[in-house]
């Protein structure tokens, strides 16, 4: 598959606080109630697709037009930045780096543009996550992964994307990995609470 010389477009719009949150994990991390955190037990994946637009994305009618053009401007906020194009190209390659569009800049910062530079963007991979907390609620969200340009890929759509799969799956097992630890501190707590109501009676 060919390597687009246009970034994916869309139209300015404020994105789902709900989904973006969803999108980026904070559901499962960040949610509290009745001052006591709640925390993730449980985190599944399914495997990411990748688009190399949004209107590629809506097209293979697997997500809705809305969550294409978030996923896409969550990714663009996850792509690396940098103040200059040399300290962009010393990470990443020469020809390799590009400065933002506006409207990838306002996308990616909130702000209408700015003297940063990131690798060139060519596309973006989206999948579904699945999330359950310690209070037994669930909440289904996506996650998403840049595909840019660097030293390695050389712009080969092919194993820009096997880099992308290697970085979400690094997050994924990141993920996973908090989840078990808040599955047994909650684990923990729950024994700890049993041993001294037993304490209670015995000393009744």
């Amino acid at each position: 598959m060919s390597t687009p010389d246009n970034t994916p477009h869309l139209p300015r719009r404020k994105r789902s606080a709900r989904l973006s949150l969803a999108m980026m994990g904070a559901s499962a991390f960040g949610l509290s109630a009745c001052g006591q955190p709640e925390q993730t037990t449980d985190v599944s994946f399914d495997s990411p697709r990748s688009y190399q637009s949004v209107d590629e994305c809506v097209a293979a009618n697997v997500y809705t037009q809305s969550a294409c053009e978030d996923a896409y401007a969550s990714s663009l906020e996850q792509v690396p930045r940098y103040t200059s194009i040399e300290q962009c190209e010393a990470e990443h390659g020469e020809g390799a780096c590009v400065a933002p569009t506006e409207e990838q800049a306002q996308m990616a910062t909130g702000g209408s543009g700015g003297s940063w530079f990131m690798p060139a963007l060519m596309g973006y991979m989206v999948g579904n996550m699945m999330s359950r907390t310690s209070r037994g609620a669930t909440s289904q969200g996506l996650y998403q992964e840049p595909v840019y340009r660097n030293r390695q890929n050389q712009g080969n759509w092919n194993a820009a994307t096997n880099q992308a799969s290697q970085r979400i799956s690094q997050r994924q097992q990141t993920m996973r990995n908090q989840a078990t630890q808040n599955r047994q501190a909650t684990s923990q707590r729950s024994g700890f609470g049993s041993r001294s109501s037993a304490r209670g009676g015995w000393g009744s």
